[in-house]
C-alpha cells in the first residue's frame, strides 16, 4: 500500500529581505563598535593618548614644512649671492649656515615622526623590541654620555619586560683587546642586566669613562625578553659612527 506524502498548505518565507539585511549590517556595525571601544579602553587605561600624539605629529609636520621653505629660500638666495661682490659672498656664507641649520633640523624633525608614527600605526601585528636610537656624545672631561631607546613595534596591548645589557669592546694601550660591561665604566649606579617594562618605548640614559689608554672600537646592545614569544635583541655597533652621529634611527653601523 503507497501512502502519499502530505502536501503542506504553509509555506516559510522571508519578507522584506532588504531589512534583514539591514538588520544584519546594523549588529556588525554594534560588535565592530564594541571592539573598538575596547581597544581604546585598553589604550587609555595603559596611559595612550590618541589625541596627544596626532598633536604632536601635526605640529611636527608644520614645523617640517616650515624647514621646507626656509631650506628653498636659502637655496635661492645663496644662487643668487654666490654670483655677488664680497659682501654678498659674505651674505652667502651666511646663508650656507642657514641651509645647514635647515638640514640639520629637518632631519631631526622626520626622526621624531618617524618614532612617534612606529608607536601610533604600527605595521606589523607581530610583537617585536626594537633598538629604536643609539646616542653617544663626548664630554670634555674624558666621559661620555649615551641615551639607547628601546621600542614596542606591532600591538601594544601587554607591558614587554626583561633586562637590557650594555657593553663595551675597545683596545688597550699594549694592543690587548677588551670588553667592559656598563657597570665596570659607569660614572653612576649601574647594574649589568637593567630591567625595562614598557608598552610603548623606555629610555636608558647614563655617563661612562673607560680607563686612560683604552680605545673603544664597538658597542653592545642587547634586550631580553621574559616572553619566550618575543625575539632576542643582539646589536654591535661601530663606535666611530655612534660618535659621528650617524643615522640617528638605528643609529651607526650594525656589525654582524
Amino acid at each position: 500500500m503507497n501512502i502519499d506524502p502530505v502536501q503542506s498548505k504553509y509555506l516559510i518565507s522571508i519578507h522584506q529581505p532588504a531589512l534583514w539585511l539591514a538588520a544584519g549590517a546594523a549588529v556588525m556595525l554594534v560588535l565592530l563598535f564594541i571592539i573598538w571601544s575596547a581597544f581604546e579602553y585598553g589604550r587609555y587605561m595603559a596611559g595612550f593618548n590618541q589625541f596627544d600624539y596626532d598633536q604632536e605629529i601635526e605640529i611636527l609636520r608644520q614645523s617640517l614644512d616650515e624647514q621646507t621653505v626656509k631650506k628653498e629660500t636659502a637655496l635661492r638666495d645663496n644662487a643668487r649671492l654666490s654670483r655677488g661682490s664680497d659682501i654678498q659672498k659674505d651674505a652667502c656664507g651666511q646663508i650656507s649656515d642657514t641651509l645647514a641649520a635647515c638640514e640639520g633640523a629637518s632631519l631631526k624633525i622626520k626622526e621624531e615622526l618617524t618614532f612617534y608614527h612606529n608607536i601610533v600605526k604600527p605595521k606589523k601585528s607581530k610583537r617585536e623590541i626594537q633598538v629604536n636610537k643609539v646616542l653617544l656624545s663626548s664630554v670634555a672631561d674624558g666621559s661620555f654620555r649615551y641615551k639607547v631607546v628601546l621600542i614596542q613595534t606591532g600591538r601594544h596591548d601587554t607591558v614587554q619586560r626583561g633586562q637590557l645589557e650594555l657593553s663595551f669592546q675597545g683596545r688597550q694601550a699594549d694592543g690587548k683587546e677588551v670588553r667592559f660591561d656598563l657597570p665596570t665604566v659607569s660614572l653612576e649606579k649601574a647594574t649589568k642586566r637593567q630591567k625595562f617594562g614598557f608598552k610603548y618605548f623606555q629610555n636608558f640614559e647614563g655617563r661612562i669613562k673607560f680607563p686612560e689608554g683604552f680605545e673603544p672600537l664597538s658597542m653592545f646592545v642587547k634586550a631580553r625578553p621574559k616572553s619566550a614569544k618575543v625575539p632576542r635583541v643582539d646589536k654591535r655597533y661601530a663606535w666611530a659612527q655612534l660618535i659621528a652621529g650617524g643615522n640617528k634611527t638605528n643609529v651607526g653601523k650594525e656589525k654582524n
